[in-house]
């Protein structure tokens, strides 16, 4: 079946031209700007728990860290994939910076190269399937590259929320690259994709920095908005960090995350 990807190559390429290297990640850093890295690796160390060596294939992995944090902090055999060219030499010189062994391949995830399938224990995606309108289909690709018994780890962003309702209002264009999807559906999509679900839930209370200002980033009100949705999102954290218990929700969690186990 035929995906209607609704970003596109170009989008991507133009968006990777234009990035530095990011730092890789320091779970002694505890500044609030690390919140999102530190929840993740929070949720990684248990996931994992004392798991080593794992081969681990990172979906949409441009100028990505995270190939970098799974070989650092797991000892994991990394890879990553991706379809923009532009977003892989990033990737390849970003591994290069870092002195961390790796594979980039610069390939179609629904024409993968026959030697990548069934190849990992642990595929993950950071915002990659809510950018194709057959979720259950894209899924499937992404499970077909995990030996059986491994697990498939999705993050979306949780559009149909405050997320979503900003950033319509920030960009639209950016809004219309993404599938809305809601938790329910994302469900669902799971299960038509036969991949039972071990995990699955809105990940972190806030995180308002997910809205990306796009076009607006030219405005001279963009600074303020970007320090409005900062301020909002931190104060919630600060309170975290002092025990108050902030619910995960549908309205403003920024995210939904699913692990699935591929079978056999």
């Amino acid at each position: 079946m035929a995906q209607i990807d609704k970003a596109g190559t170009s989008y991507w390429d133009t968006n990777w031209s234009h990035v530095d290297f990011p730092k890789q990640f320091d779970h002694t850093d505890t500044a609030l700007d690390n919140y999102f890295n530190l929840e993740l690796d929070k949720f990684f160390q248990r996931f994992l728990q004392d798991k080593k060596g794992l081969s681990v294939l990172e979906i949409g992995c441009a100028n990505s860290i995270w190939p970098i944090y799974f070989h650092k902090y797991f000892d994991a055999k990394v890879s990553g994939l991706d379809y923009s060219e532009v977003g892989c030499e990033k990737s390849r010189a970003l591994l290069k910076h870092y002195e961390v062994p790796g594979n980039i391949y610069c390939a179609d995830l629904f024409k993968p190269p026959a030697d990548l399938l069934q190849k990992f224990d642990l595929v993950v995606s950071f915002g990659v399937v809510e950018h194709f309108e057959n979720t259950a289909e894209c899924l499937k690709s992404c499970a077909a590259f995990v030996k059986p018994g491994g697990a498939l780890l999705t993050l979306i962003p949780n559009m149909p929320s405050i997320i979503g309702f900003i950033q319509k209002y920030v960009d639209r264009d950016i809004y219309d690259v993404h599938m809305p999807l809601t938790k329910q559906m994302f469900k669902k999509a799971h299960e038509q994709a036969n991949l039972p679900l071990k995990e699955y839930g809105y990940f972190m209370s806030i995180n308002l920095g997910v809205v990306n200002s796009g076009v607006f980033s030219n405005n001279p009100f963009n600074k303020y908005l970007r320090h409005v949705l900062s301020s909002i999102s931190k104060i919630c954290w600060i309170f975290e960090r002092c025990g108050v218990r902030i619910p995960k929700n549908r309205f403003t969690s920024p995210y939904i995350l699913a692990v699935s186990e591929v079978r056999g």
